[in-house]
């Protein structure tokens, strides 16, 4: 190992939002062999290591420190010296009341090399988030941090609120929500104005974001009728006054939504996103897996895919199938030369152009029913159709087609199963604990699943808001006794989400 090759990484994950993480924050932890990481570190985060990366907890709480810090030190030291590439994870900026500079000392004085890696701090984002600029000329030319919650060990304050309480700028205090009273008379008896405004922020940057505004004087009692906790910041200025104009995002048209994706694990990240961006929650609960059909040898799908006039893909997943077997041969999108294919659905038509391809037929309406009505415009007497798909598919196309003189050859590529993580205990308490305000469905198969898997559970689906992403998803929804009160028009993740921002933009 090169001597001078950095053996700790001291990495800021900003303030909750997972994707406000730096660029160079997600290479380290791609690097790690080792992760140390705190409470408020995001799930999605995590994601990013590699398989074989060792994870250690070392949150601590108000009331619970899994390890006091010395002995995180300690421990960042030791993971180091046994040849470990190491992140250590920090919630905002490691070194803004984070104890980065703590650790940073432990290593450099034991000879670790570390890296500091800096994050969006809390203390901005939340603010930024609340619709709160700490700096605006003519309001606050200054700004203050200050941590609400010092050493317990310390015989006196460090902060000198009764000075601060003089201080012409924005205060931003960090973990102040346990003293907030106490800060509040200090501030009050050093001389600031009852009136000042302040905010407190809970979860800020994220789609459980709580604000609550009110007078310096007013503001603890607001905070217990209101109950909120840490994680929280305090914003105390004029500045606060600005909220009322430029709160953008708790304006966003699903905020505060708490949607449920029961998309297979591969493929939720996208209406997640989707949905995050216009301010949902989401929680990711995958009822189904995809799996390849491993029976199938690459050179009977190579001797299909030469022998057909048209090859037909159904779905995302029947494309990514394809064209796994056929790299495993060597081969790629040139095997289909000069053959015609046809495609369901933009989303189909669309993961196809990424390997190189055009479809030469997709029908407006995204059903099987609809390209077999296409098909009719074309003499398929005669002609060879291929069409891998998954083994659960509707067979109405290759009926169809049949029907019309086509020689139809159909190779169940994959299978759609029940998703081995998670299972039906843990989607009927994830309901019960988590009070959606919206359950999505993209497919057939997964409304199946979720009905097999609450089916003595059914109470907790009464006043449940459900969504589909078309009327065959709606339909099967309705086979059940469930109404879909969202449908999308254009049945795509975009067309999904556009009809659930409608849904709730029209309920305001």
């Amino acid at each position: 190992m090169c001597k001078y090759k950095t053996q700790v990484y001291l990495v800021g994950v900003g303030p909750g939002d997972e994707s406000l993480i730096t660029q160079a924050g997600l290479d380290c932890i791609r690097a790690a062999d080792v992760i140390v990481y705190d409470h408020l570190i995001p799930e999605k985060v995590l994601e990013h290591r590699k398989p074989q990366a060792k994870l250690i907890y070392v949150g601590k709480t108000p009331k619970r420190h899994t390890l006091i810090q010395a002995e995180i030190n300690k421990l960042l030291v030791r993971q180091a010296r046994k040849g470990h590439t190491v992140a250590r994870l920090k919630g905002g900026d490691p070194f803004i009341f984070g104890r980065g500079g703590e650790e940073a000392l432990a290593l450099q004085k034991a000879g670790v090399l570390f890296d500091v890696v800096p994050g969006v701090s809390s203390g901005l984002a939340a603010a930024i988030y609340a619709g709160i600029p700490v700096t605006q000329r003519g309001i606050a030319s200054q700004l203050t941090f200050v941590t609400g919650h010092e050493d317990p060990a310390k015989r006196t304050s460090d902060v000198d609120w009764a000075s601060l309480a003089k201080f012409k700028g924005t205060l931003v205090v960090f973990m102040g929500m346990g003293r907030i009273d106490k800060i509040s008379r200090a501030l009050i008896g050093g001389g600031m104005k009852k009136s000042t405004p302040v905010c407190v922020i809970q979860w800020g940057t994220l789609p459980k974001q709580k604000t609550l505004t009110a007078t310096l004087d007013k503001i603890a009692n607001k905070t217990k009728e209101k109950q909120l906790v840490s994680p929280a910041v305090i914003i105390i200025g004029e500045v606060v006054k600005l909220r009322n104009k430029l709160n953008w995002y708790e304006k966003k048209p699903l905020f505060g939504k708490k949607i449920l994706v029961t998309r297979p694990l591969s493929f939720a990240a996208e209406l997640s996103g989707i949905l995050r961006k216009f301010g949902a929650q989401t929680i990711e609960c995958p009822l189904i897996e995809l799996r390849k059909n491993h029976k199938i040898a690459p050179k009977v799908l190579i001797n299909k895919l030469n022998a057909c006039d048209w090859t037909v893909f159904t779905s995302v997943s029947a494309v990514n199938m394809c064209f796994e077997v056929l790299n495993s041969a060597g081969k790629d999108a040139r095997i289909f030369g000069n053959k015609k294919i046809a495609v369901i659905g933009e989303g189909t038509r669309n993961q196809l152009y990424r390997y190189g391809i055009r479809s030469d037929l997709m029908p407006k309406k995204f059903f099987m029913e609809d390209l077999a009505r296409a098909f009719k415009n074309m003499d398929l007497k005669g002609k060879r159709v291929f069409i891998p798909h998954s083994r659960q598919g509707r067979k109405v196309l290759c009926e169809e087609l049949r029907k019309q003189g086509a020689r139809v050859d159909e190779i169940f590529i994959y299978s759609v199963k029940a998703a081995r993580a998670g299972g039906a205990k843990h989607l009927a308490e994830t309901i019960k604990k988590e009070d959606f305000d919206v359950i999505t469905f993209t497919s057939s198969s997964c409304v199946r699943q979720f009905m097999h898997d609450m089916k003595t559970k059914k109470e907790l689906l009464k006043k449940q808001t459900f969504a589909a992403i078309g009327p065959i998803t709606a339909s099967c929804l309705k086979s059940y006794g469930f109404r879909a009160e969202i449908s999308a028009r254009t049945f795509t993740i975009e067309g999904l989400a556009e009809e659930i921002i409608k849904y709730y933009m029209n309920k305001r």
